[in-house]
C-alpha cells in the first residue's frame, strides 16, 4: 500500500482539524473538545439531529493512546476513528490493519487533506446510556453557542482550554 502524500509537518493536534473538517463536510453538526469519561473527544461530527455520530480522536504520535481512547468512545458514538499524520497512519495501515479492524475503529491519514485508509466499523460497543449523555452535551453546547471557526479552537487550545467548542461545519 506504498502511498505518495504530500508530507505536511503537523506541530499540534489541532494543525489536523481542518483537512478533518473537509473530509467529513457532510456532518452539518461539528464539536471539539467534547468531554466524555475524564478525557475528551477531539472532534465528534454529527448529523442535523445528532441521531449519528463520528468520534475522531487526533494525535501526532501515540497512536496507541489514540486507539484506546478511540475504543472507548464507542460506547456513545456509532463510529470511531483516529486521525493521524499521514506517514504514521499509512504505516500503521499496512502493519496494524488488523489490530484497527478487531477494534471496529477507523483509521485517517491527514497531510494537507484527510483521506479514511481504515473504514470504522459500525460498533457492537453502543451504549444508549452512554449516547443519551453525549447526545445532551452537544445539545447544549449548540444552543448556548454560535458556531466558532477553526481559530477561536486553535486559540483556546494554545491557552490549555479543555471545553467543548461548537464549529462552523464548512471548512475554512
Amino acid at each position: 500500500m506504498a502511498h505518495v502524500t504530500d508530507h505536511v509537518s503537523h506541530q499540534r493536534e489541532a494543525d489536523l482539524y481542518q483537512p478533518l473538517l473537509y473530509l467529513f463536510r457532510h456532518y452539518p453538526r461539528v464539536f471539539a473538545e467534547v468531554p466524555f469519561f475524564r478525557k475528551h473527544i477531539d472532534l465528534v461530527f454529527a448529523t442535523s439531529n445528532l441521531l449519528r455520530l463520528y468520534a475522531v480522536e487526533t494525535k501526532l504520535r501515540r497512536w496507541r493512546s489514540a486507539l484506546k481512547q478511540a475504543a472507548l468512545n464507542q460506547l456513545a458514538a456509532q463510529y470511531s476513528y483516529v486521525a493521524l499524520p499521514a506517514r504514521l497512519a499509512e504505516r500503521l495501515a499496512e502493519c496494524e490493519s488488523t489490530l484497527f479492524a478487531s477494534y471496529g475503529v477507523g483509521l485517517v491519514a491527514v497531510s494537507k487533506t484527510a483521506r479514511i485508509l481504515i473504514p470504522a466499523a459500525r460498533n457492537g460497543y453502543f451504549s444508549a446510556r452512554h449516547y443519551r449523555a453525549l447526545k445532551d452535551t452537544l445539545t447544549r453546547a449548540s444552543r448556548t453557542q454560535n458556531p466558532q471557526k477553526m481559530g477561536v479552537l486553535a486559540d483556546a487550545l494554545t491557552k490549555r482550554s479543555r471545553s467543548v467548542v461548537f464549529l462552523q461545519a464548512r471548512a475554512q
